[in-house]
């Protein structure tokens, strides 16, 4: 007995390095587990997935120009859409820390942890608790806003949801989309693509290799077609989607 008592310590010892991989597995979030780690590599970044929004779920949140977030009542990420990870990867104002949604700024982030203890104590149900934009040094500023579950809305443990828009919006359209749903030409449907990817008529002229009067002509056809009276029109409309098929 005494014998086996001391391999038991020793075992433990030679076994270490895999205790330290297994603790480094379990950093990882699996099958929508909330262990989220606070302070890797931005090239190791992983939200949870699949313990609250069902797979047809994030299929249809994606096709969104935004993320989502589900968090419980201390702030913790418990779910989340793909294009959430992509967005805080380009933005590193955006993080997480212990499982927590935090922000880069101390200000703003100051405000988040009083609001999550604002609602644990009943008092910050009602109202948005954040609405900011999160400088980028990598990109464009991110937007975001926090918003609380009504109490006993949901029995999983959600008291708080985060929309996180992508720097710029969705700047990609489908000519298909363009042709069919506003019966634009080939050439129309790409000078309009052009337009709602940020390009000026000039930049658009030289991108399709067309004269300026050429660019002009087929955007006045757009605006026939899509009944709209001017470039900031149309960019509006299509911004309303849909963007893709």
């Amino acid at each position: 007995m005494s014998k086996k008592g001391n391999a038991a310590p020793g075992g433990a010892r030679k076994g270490q390095p895999g205790k330290e991989r297994s603790r480094s597995v379990a950093r990882r979030p699996v099958n929508g587990g909330r262990a989220v780690p606070g302070t890797v590599p931005r090239g190791s970044f992983q939200l949870p997935q699949g313990a609250v929004i069902t797979p047809l779920g994030r299929t249809i949140l994606d096709k969104l120009d935004r993320g989502i977030l589900v968090m419980d009542s201390k702030g913790r990420v418990i779910d989340s859409n793909p294009c959430a990870e992509r967005v805080m990867r380009a933005c590193e104002g955006i993080h997480l820390r212990n499982g927590r949604l935090a922000f880069t700024d101390p200000a703003l982030d100051d405000r988040l942890v009083q609001a999550f203890g604002k609602y644990r104590t009943g008092n910050g149900y009602g109202h948005p608790v954040i609405a900011a934009c999160v400088r980028c040094s990598r990109s464009a500023p991110c937007r975001i806003l926090v918003v609380p579950v009504a109490p006993g809305d949901d029995g999983r443990d959600i008291a708080f949801f985060a929309l996180i828009y992508a720097p710029n919006g969705s700047q990609e359209i489908s000519i298909e989309v363009l042709r069919q749903l506003y019966g634009l030409t080939q050439a129309q449907a790409e000078v309009a693509r052009s337009l709602y990817a940020g390009r000026s008529v000039e930049d658009t002229a030289l991108a399709l290799n067309l004269s300026l009067n050429t660019i002009r002509t087929h955007l006045k056809h757009i605006f026939t077609k899509c009944d709209v009276g001017s470039q900031a029109e149309l960019l509006h409309m299509l911004a309303l989607g849909p963007h893709s098929l």
